[in-house]
């Protein structure tokens, strides 16, 4: 029998297995038919096709995920009408299960599957949605079609609260592009709080952005719809060295407690639980929408090692155990093992992609932003240089925008990336939106496209779970756990771009399978449980001593809950032990009314109590006196102050000494040499300075001496603005700007890198920092700097965008009229 046979032979039984599968409403039936029709289609004969579709298309619309049937009929991916049917059976059968999955907005009509019907229709018939499903569902995707469907029936009010600026950045251009295609041009998208708002309003925030509309006078009074989307790391709401999960965790309580909001959308992949988590906050019955059956194939390769003979394994959904066979010549993978990052791993993970179509797109991880580099550098060295004018743009673009020495400028024309916490903004988003074009192909990154970034691609290449080069001390060594692991491989096929997304483990002995999993490499799911009650109960005895005696807690685990304590009295006062009952804290009535006697004594201002909500009122009042006693002064309340930067590095030194609590959580360890201590911060707000004053990136680079290795300063420079300049400082110093007599906006304006009407605009509209500053440097500057008018300014760009860098063009989508 040849070869030709055999795969006709093959496809008949399969055809047979995912019509009777198919059929099923059961998810294992239906996930082997997903994956039978997914092989089919990628390994079958040419010749095959016109028939496989549409017998593959009855069985995905029959399955309610008919979205799928656009990766086999192009004709329906582009004008939503499928290529003739033989049977008029298959055609009727088609036309009635999608109809059981439309919706429409206006006159268009979207094809959505089972599981974002279910979606669409809990959000019409409940407050409270908790959405759980895995990467590839598309979840993101219908919950955008509802906001807009909600903009035209009225509903006008939302807030949309994402972990990360980069997930800020990609919400908001999809919404504002679903907004453009529907003329909806009477609704703000902002990405920031603003002062002055219409009621017509989406707010896309993190959520620190998010919790600052909260004060005295909350700026979040009624809502139409919350979105928390990413929700699954809020559980680590008791760990001290988590200030992200904290204020997420603060800003659903707040809103709850203050705002009326007629719907409220939860939502995460994979997690167990996410109907509870909504009660548990809300206090109100959840609905909750689950589906783990992936519209797309996950499958997992490895290479093992056992008895010095080497096997390639594979993973799939529906085996426990893996399909093996052994490597007959293994000279290639002499780099398995081990943890080093030396030649013979690079050439390892070189001779793996050379065996992977060049066409497909692959996310390689890398356990350090700098290892990232490296191993970008070491693919681009070892391939050849692309001939392509978006390449040869691309690279002058980073050249141009950063530093004509850094490593990425080069690297890029190999068609090779990396994509870490160390890239500047601006050149995150061209580099993420060249993957996307395929103008490049290959990315090395880090942990910041774990959570929810619409990145596809093919292939996932990964190592080890480690997040670390070298082995040192214990702390050091943490990993991916398996949860996020399966999290990472979502990474790999989505939604209407592949049918199938390949994992590839370089070495499979370094992952273990945990205690909830029966076998390895199988998706995990996660169950969430919130609040302060486990913690409180573990250091109820020193936090009551010290309400009990208004002592300060210098450092120690117990201080954040303190603070959570004397924040949530000041704040509620009698009506404080509900609130804390509420999160698992049992305090004392007796204690209560004590703090609230000792809280009215302090002579902070109540508002600066208010705006500082993670600092121990205490604490607020020590910086209070010290300043009232003029052994710490104040900030200079105009960016262009000729004393600023030496009145930051003054601050900054004071804090350092007597609130070394703040300086280490928000800057770093204060234990280094004082003389390096001392550059570190003279550094800091050198570049705060700039930063403020609208210095763009690459100048402020320029001024810098990158002698030895400048890819590294550049990173290390990058990673100094974005962690301590834009967040520790303004962080660190907030509460002394907020003594100031008058409204102090230094820090704010170094925060967001602006001062200027227009570039902040622009920034709000969710452009990047530096394209922003770019813009109104060059194209904007007849436009009046004091008054300018924003909507001319909207219009204008719109008008020249097509003269732009393509990668500039793209940033600016968002704001464009």
């Amino acid at each position: 029998m040849d070869l030709k046979s055999l795969i006709r032979n093959l496809l008949i039984h399969a055809i047979s297995l995912i019509d009777k599968l198919s059929k099923y409403e059961k998810e294992f039936p239906r996930r082997v038919s997903i994956l039978a029709i997914a092989l089919c289609w990628e390994y079958s004969d040419p010749n095959y096709k016109e028939s496989l579709r549409e017998i593959f298309i009855v069985a995905l619309t029959r399955m309610g995920i008919a979205p799928s049937t656009m990766l086999i009929d192009e004709d329906y991916k582009i004008d939503g009408h499928y290529k003739s049917f033989s049977s008029y059976l298959n055609e009727l059968s088609v036309l009635v299960n999608q109809l059981k999955y439309e919706v429409s907005i206006n006159s268009r009509t979207f094809l959505l599957t089972q599981f974002q019907k279910q979606v669409w229709d809990s959000i019409d018939h409940n407050k409270i949605i908790c959405i759980s499903a895995p990467t590839s569902a598309g979840k993101s995707f219908v919950i955008y079609l509802k906001i807009i469907k909600k903009l035209l029936e009225g509903n006008t009010r939302i807030v949309y609260v994402v972990p990360t600026i980069s997930l800020v950045n990609q919400v908001t251009k999809d919404l504002i592009k679903l907004l453009k295609e529907f003329s909806i041009i009477d609704v703000d998208v902002f990405t920031g709080i603003q002062k002055d708002i219409s009621s017509r309003f989406i707010y896309v925030l993190t959520q620190e952005r998010a919790i600052s509309g909260f004060g005295e006078n909350s700026h979040f009074t009624e809502l139409n719809l919350l979105v928390v989307d990413e929700v699954q790391n809020i559980e680590r709401v008791a760990n001290d060295s988590d200030q992200r999960s904290k204020i997420l965790y603060d800003f659903l309580k707040e809103i709850k407690n203050q705002t009326v909001i007629d719907n409220i959308i939860l939502s995460g992949p994979r997690l167990k639980n996410i109907g509870n988590l909504g009660f548990d906050i809300f206090d109100e019955i959840s609905y909750e929408a689950e589906t783990k059956l992936p519209p797309v194939v996950n499958i997992t390769y490895s290479i093992s090692e056992s008895g010095k003979r080497y096997y390639f394994n594979q993973y799939s959904d529906i085996y426990e155990n893996p399909t093996t066979i052994e490597i007959s010549n293994p000279s290639d993978i002499k780099g398995i093992g081990g943890t080093q990052y030396n030649n013979n791993f690079h050439n390892y993970l070189l001779s793996i992609l050379n065996k992977i179509d060049s066409k497909k797109s692959n996310l390689i991880f890398s356990p350090t932003a700098r290892q990232a580099r490296k191993t970008a550098i070491f693919l681009s060295e070892n391939k050849p240089n692309i001939d392509s004018d978006q390449i040869e743009s691309l690279s002058e673009y980073i050249e141009y925008f950063v530093h004509p020495q850094y490593d990425l400028a080069q690297i890029v024309k190999c068609g090779v990336a990396y994509h870490t916490g160390k890239l500047p903004l601006h050149i995150r988003s061209a580099i993420e939106d060249a993957f996307s074009s395929n103008i490049i192909n290959n990315i090395v990154c880090t942990t910041t496209l774990m959570q929810g970034v619409n990145f596809p691609a093919s292939n996932i290449i990964i190592r080890n779970p480690y997040l670390f080069v070298k082995r040192r001390n214990h702390t050091e060594n943490v990993k991916l756990s398996n949860y996020e692991f399966s999290n990472l491989r979502g990474r790999a096929g989505r939604l209407l771009k592949e049918f199938i997304g390949r994992t590839i483990v370089l070495d499979e002995s370094t992952f273990e399978v945990e205690p909830t999993q029966d076998s390895l490499f199988e998706h995990v799911e996660k169950e969430i449980n919130t609040g302060y009650g486990d913690y409180y109960q573990k250091y109820k005895n020193d936090i009551e001593e010290k309400i009990s005696n208004d002592i300060i807690a210098n450092d120690g685990k117990e201080k954040h809950l303190l603070t959570y304590i004397r924040q949530t009295i000041f704040r509620h006062r009698e009506a404080s032990i509900t609130r804390l009952t509420e999160v698992g804290i049992d305090i004392d009535e007796n204690q209560v009314r004590h703090t609230i006697q000792s809280l009215d004594q302090l002579e902070v201002p109540s508002s600066v109590i208010w705006n500082n909500r993670y600092w121990d009122p205490f604490d607020l009042e020590l910086i209070f006196q010290y300043k009232k006693n003029k052994e710490i002064e104040s900030i200079p309340n105009n960016i262009w102050d000729q004393n600023l930067q030496s009145a930051l590095i003054r601050a900054m030194a004071n804090f350092s000494e007597k609130l070394p609590y703040y300086f280490k959580k928000y800057i770093g360890n204060t234990d280094e040499d004082k003389e390096r201590l001392k550059k570190f911060i003279w550094s800091i707000c050198t570049y705060a300075t700039d930063w403020g004053r609208e210095k763009l990136l690459r100048e402020i680079l320029a001024d810098r001496d990158f002698s030895d290795n400048a890819s590294d300063g550049i990173d290390n420079a990058v990673q100094t603005i974005t962690s301590k300049v834009c967040f520790g400082l303004p962080m660190l110093l907030k509460p002394l700007a907020d003594m100031s007599p008058i409204e102090n906006s230094v820090l704010g304006i170094i925060e967001t890198g602006a001062f200027n009407k227009i570039t902040n605009f622009l920034i709000s509209k969710g452009v990047p920092r530096d394209t922003a500053i770019f813009l109104k440097n060059t194209y904007l500057q007849e436009f009046d700097i004091d008054e300018p008018n924003l909507h001319d300014v909207q219009i204008y760009l719109g008008k020249i965008k097509s003269n732009l860098s393509p990668w500039i063009e793209s940033q600016i989508e968002s704001v464009c009229i």
